[in-house]
């Protein structure tokens, strides 16, 4: 689906369900993904993430997906336990988006960066019934104060575009690794994490 003609951005469903508040109480809902063919606005996308959520509320949260525009997104996950391969394709993830952001000289500019593996293998043919055997990494900036709420670094203005980029080439690398995408929702009480 087409959302904005500024920007040519595609929004689709992700077959993942992440935490969240609604009201009072704690939420699984599901993520919507963006892709574009053109350099992101990441204003645009700021805004949107705040608010599809408002709008959709079946989901929580909102990536930019980055490389090409998604054509098919993922309707089935790749099985995944925590076993020393996952584990360790997590670690090498988290070891250079940490890397980058450290040599960049904005660590401390972030108070917390999680790097999240799911089991999403993007650019699958459907017809060619291709098994989802790769995963997909959320880089995830947080900036707050308090830790309990807090909003995500927005690329061009608390951290450079060209860090976020050298973490997604970097990350992309990895053996294993689908597609890079980018955590664009704001942090409501109880939700830094993703379940």
């Amino acid at each position: 689906m087409q959302i904005t003609s500024l920007h040519s951005l595609n929004a689709f469903l992700l077959p993942i369900k992440t935490v969240g508040v609604q009201g009072d109480c704690r939420s699984y809902s599901y993520v919507c993904g963006i892709s574009s063919k053109d350099e992101p606005d990441w204003e645009s996308l700021i805004f949107l993430a705040r608010l599809i959520p408002r709008m959709c509320h079946n989901v929580n949260r909102v990536v930019y997906t980055f490389g090409p525009p998604v054509k098919e997104p993922p309707t089935d996950v790749t099985p995944t336990f925590l076993t020393t391969g996952v584990l360790s394709t997590l670690r090498q993830a988290d070891f250079e988006a940490h890397n980058i952001l450290r040599e960049s000289g904005y660590a401390g500019k972030i108070s917390q960066m999680p790097v999240i593996l799911t089991p999403l293998h993007f650019d699958r043919d459907p017809l060619q019934k291709q098994p989802s055997c790769q995963r997909s990494v959320v880089i995830r900036t947080f900036i707050t104060s308090d830790f309990m709420t807090g909003i995500p670094a927005t690329p061009g203005n608390e951290i450079p575009v060209e860090v976020v980029l050298k973490m997604v080439t970097e990350i992309k690398k990895i053996p294993g690794i689908s597609r890079i995408m980018y955590d664009l929702t704001s942090k409501p009480p109880g939700t830094t994490e993703w379940e």
